[in-house]
């Protein structure tokens, strides 16, 4: 038995973690939190009567940690057990954990410590999705765009920008306690969404906040959660929040509109997107009904909405809800399947309606964040010449026209290089996805003198592609498996990965040995498919992959299956532009 505890230092900040039927994740989210020993923090856990394991676990952790403290209750819902959390908060701060997610700690407490300087009412964090199985994916891009700026700490005046509105979650937030109560926040209890008013009421009652960019959030998507959801009694809540939180922002100017458009831009295409799998009717009809609803506020942009989402609109507005299932079954969400076209000089797709007398042009117009840069190292080769490169980026969706890339080394010293670029003489479509005819003028050859090998400390690749009047700079991480980027090289100090992300970093690097060392010595099998060969691949050959060949009836490639493995892939002697996807949606 335990006679002795350590005691727990004053809390500056509150942790509430709500907690129900979550024993599988429970303690994945306290030990993130936990993960600072010193952090001055009260984690208050709110069993809202799990009957599965959660309060036990809850109750392990606070036998270890005097941190943290344990509450249970009849249940309630989520806002009742928040509720519940919040009376029981003794910091001056205050945030919000979802019992299956995680945080990064060190961010929260330099919120604190952000909003201890600035004295502002609150701050935000940017957050991103992960899954159990395909680990994190990208910020939504409507979070990315308010932590675009290089600051580290931004401070605001709320009411002059709206766009903190689109980040409209209970968590991923520090607020100071006063400004909770002065504002009079809460959730209300026994509704869905009740993140969306809370987010309304304190951005309505707010004079400053923090815009805090060092990452703090993974929000935990379980399976089949967006299918879960729609449902007409789930969307109907969702709409009726919404509602909500339009009514709490009546007061500040510009900003319903803001939110509206916001919503149309950024949630209400999601849920169009379902359509594809759900047939419930109820739920089509509430979500129609809600849209149009939205649709009806005046001065919305809609500029950022995506194009599919601005074709359905325009079919509502005309009265046209049936013509929405027409446009679902003929592919009008499969961005890939459907062919270039321009307005205006714009990027633009063929959708379905295009032409339609109630669909106006300009609707089928891609937003900019419909094309990003997609970028991924495909060769890479590091040794006393320097190091070069071969790199596939584009922006999605464009076609048509020329692109141009520059690229860049930039050391996390500070330091900067530029590669020299040019258009690399390799057609890809034939192993790599490419949707449009221009991605296979998109592959680029970079090279670079390495500077003192004693200033490299971890540097990263940087690349910007423009297109079609569009611009778009990023770090490149992703890194073609069946080449030689995929291959662990080193020279001197200095060491290229073989396992994402991307980077130039100190270390060692051990070249492969093996009985493959020739492209000229694998034999090629007569079928059409792919063949795994017997044998480790030699360093000597697997610098040289992807490696294409052309026989008299087939053709293929050699590539990586996986570390020290080798395939062939057999393709019928076609022209390699027929094997593409482009080609074919656009030839069939």
């Amino acid at each position: 038995m335990r006679l002795l505890r350590r005691s727990a230092p004053e809390p500056v900040l509150s942790v509430i973690v709500p907690v129900y039927n979550v024993q599988e994740y429970l303690a994945q989210c306290l030990d993130s939190i936990l993960a600072a020993s010193d952090a001055p923090l009260e984690v208050i856990v709110v069993d809202d009567g799990s009957p599965d394991r959660s309060e036990r676990i809850a109750r392990r952790y606070a036998r270890r940690d005097p941190r943290v403290k344990v509450v249970t209750r009849p249940n309630g819902g989520l806002s009742a057990a928040r509720m519940t959390g919040i009376e029981h908060a003794t910091a001056p701060y205050l945030t919000f954990v979802d019992s299956d997610d995680r945080i990064c700690v060190e961010s929260v407490v330099l919120a604190v410590e952000t909003l201890e300087r600035t004295g502002s009412d609150y701050a935000l964090l940017p957050y991103a999705q992960f899954r159990d199985a395909g680990g994190s994916e990208p910020s939504p891009p409507w979070v990315a765009d308010l932590y675009a700026n290089d600051e580290r700490v931004r401070t605001v005046v709320a009411h002059e920008h709206p766009e903190l509105l689109a980040q409209a979650t209970a968590w991923s937030k520090v607020y100071r306690r006063s400004f909770w109560g002065r504002a009079q926040l809460g959730f209300r209890e026994g509704v869905l969404y009740e993140d969306q008013e809370v987010t309304a009421r304190a951005f309505a009652a707010a004079h400053h906040v923090d815009l805090v960019s060092s990452f703090a959030y993974s929000w935990r998507i379980r399976p089949g959660s967006i299918t879960r959801e729609a449902t007409e009694r789930s969307i109907g809540a969702f709409f009726e929040a919404i509602a909500l939180s339009l009514d709490a922002l009546t007061a500040v100017p510009g900003a319903r509109a803001a939110r509206a458009s916001q919503v149309l831009s950024n949630d209400v295409p999601r849920y169009l997107r379902t359509l594809t799998k759900v047939t419930d009717e109820g739920y089509r009809e509430r979500l129609f009904r809600g849209a149009l609803d939205l649709l009806g506020e005046p001065d919305l942009q809609l500029a950022q909405a995506p194009a599919e989402a601005r074709v359905v609109y325009a079919l509502l507005r005309a009265g046209r809800a049936p013509d929405v299932q027409v446009f679902v079954e003929r592919g009008g969400f499969d961005l890939p399947s459907l062919r270039s076209d321009e307005v205006d000089g714009q990027p633009a797709l063929v959708f379905p309606f295009a032409g339609d007398p109630d669909v106006p042009d300009d609707a089928r117009v891609l937003s900019e964040r419909q094309t990003p840069l997609d970028a991924t190292v495909l060769r890479a080769r590091l040794d006393e010449d320097g190091l070069r490169l071969t790199v596939a980026a584009w922006l999605r969706h464009v076609d048509g026209g020329q692109p141009t890339c520059r690229a860049w080394l930039r050391d996390i010293t500070g330091w900067e290089r530029e590669f020299t670029v040019t258009p690399a003489e390799e057609f890809i479509g034939h192993r790599v996805r490419t949707t449009r005819r221009s991605n296979e003028d998109s592959v680029w050859d970079l090279s670079l003198v390495l500077p003192d090998l004693d200033d490299v400390d971890n540097s990263q690749l940087i690349v910007e592609v423009t297109h079609r009047g569009r611009a778009r700079r990023e770090r490149v991480t992703r890194i073609d498996p069946m080449g030689s980027a995929a291959v662990p090289q080193g020279f001197g100090n200095l060491v290229l990965p073989h396992e994402e992300p991307w980077e130039l970093d100190w270390g060692e690097a051990k070249p492969w040995k093996g009985d493959l060392v020739d492209p000229d010595q694998v034999q090629i099998p007569a079928d059409v498919g792919e063949h795994e060969v017997h044998g480790l691949v030699d360093q000597s050959l697997a610098l040289q992959l992807p490696w294409d060949f052309e026989l008299a009836d087939r053709r293929g490639y050699l590539a990586l299956a996986g570390p020290r493995r080798l395939k062939v892939v057999v393709q019928p002697a076609v022209p390699r532009e027929q094997l593409t996807f482009w080609w074919q949606r656009d030839h069939g």
